[in-house]
């Protein structure tokens, strides 16, 4: 009867076992995209800014070195 109950016990700890890895895979997936949504919200709003500024520069020089039209000619 041991041998039986050995078995059984080996049987429990395999079968825990893979759960345990698939959680932890889950849980170091889910740190990553964590990870990956702050940066790319923190890139987002550094973009954002960035784009705002050159449109700023764009329209200062613009008035202050207007365009010529093309239909002069």
């Amino acid at each position: 009867m041991s041998k039986k109950t050995e078995v059984m016990e080996e049987v429990k700890t395999n079968n825990v076992a893979e759960p345990v890895d698939i959680d932890v895979k889950a849980k170091e997936a889910i740190d990553t995209l964590r990870v990956q949504l702050k940066e790319h919200l923190q890139q987002a709003d550094y973009h954002k800014t960035m784009a705002t500024k050159a449109q700023g520069a764009l329209e200062v020089l613009l008035q202050l070195h207007p365009e010529k039209e093309n239909s002069e000619g």
